[in-house]
């Protein structure tokens, strides 16, 4: 580039046109994902920052596409990525390869999320995992993760005294301590068809797990879980509205 470009539509502009299509799809990739974010050109490439805080950077090169979501957004998705050439902070997508759509969102999502952290919602979150004995927090703390890792574009709070992530304002998940340790429950999981999930009352959809140690719980486990949470769930949310009856939402 001879000139540095003022705008991303400049340093689009830069590429040959088969590359501008795809570094378009990236940006409208990001902008979705992140719509409050703000768009300049920041160390020679595109960059979104969230709050004046620096969000996500993607730029173009000869073979491929790179994406820099700081090391925190790669770590959180190191399973899905390790098919990629990655450096620190960074991870290349081939450009004679279809690019990874879902995952680039979700990525974002993920910073989003942790940008926000400092959101009263999270704060009282964060509050909670502090006034649990130390292996109860280190299990929260890992749920807490994986659940902001695969459902990034769920909203979470405090509510009815523990965690819960909902999902178009439907409850989808959560966990809670209780006597035999910290349960983690999933407001359809009677219907995942998982046996390490146990129903509840039959009441409801609800099913749950309890664990003991940080151990106990299998990310691979949770991740699939997770995925189900937002395939499969029922309308609680207007649940007192048709007087305790449920219905299937997807």
């Amino acid at each position: 580039m001879s000139e540095k470009p003022a705008t991303v539509e400049d340093y689009i502009q830069t590429f040959p046109p088969d590359v501008q299509a795809v570094l378009e799809t990236v940006r409208r990739t990001i902008r979705a994902a992140a719509p409050d974010a703000v768009e300049a050109i920041a160390y020679g490439m595109p960059g979104y920052k969230l709050g004046g805080k620096p969000l996500v950077y993607f730029g173009g090169f000869r073979n491929h596409i790179g994406l820099y979501a700081t090391p925190t957004g790669h770590a959180a998705f190191a399973g899905e990525l390790s098919k990629y050439k990655q450096g620190k902070g960074s991870v290349q997508f081939p450009l004679n390869e279809p690019l990874p759509l879902d995952l680039i969102a979700r990525i974002v999502q993920f910073r989003v999320n942790e940008l926000r952290g400092n959101m009263e919602a999270n704060k009282d979150i964060t509050a909670y995992h502090d006034a649990q004995a130390d292996e109860d927090k280190a299990i929260c703390d890992l749920l807490r993760r994986e659940i902001d890792r695969c459902l990034p574009e769920a909203e979470s709070k405090i509510w009815h005294g523990h965690p819960v992530w909902f999902l178009d304002g439907n409850p989808t998940v959560g966990y809670s301590k209780q006597k035999g340790g910290v349960r983690l429950m999933f407001w359809s999981g009677a219907d995942f068809d998982e046996p390490g999930l146990k129903p509840g009352t039959g009441k409801f959809k609800d099913a749950s797990v309890t664990f003991q140690a940080v151990g106990q719980v299998h990310k691979e486990d949770v991740e699939r879980w997770l995925e189900k949470s937002r395939q499969i769930q029922w309308d609680y949310k207007n649940i007192v509205k048709r007087k305790g009856v449920l219905e299937r939402l997807k």
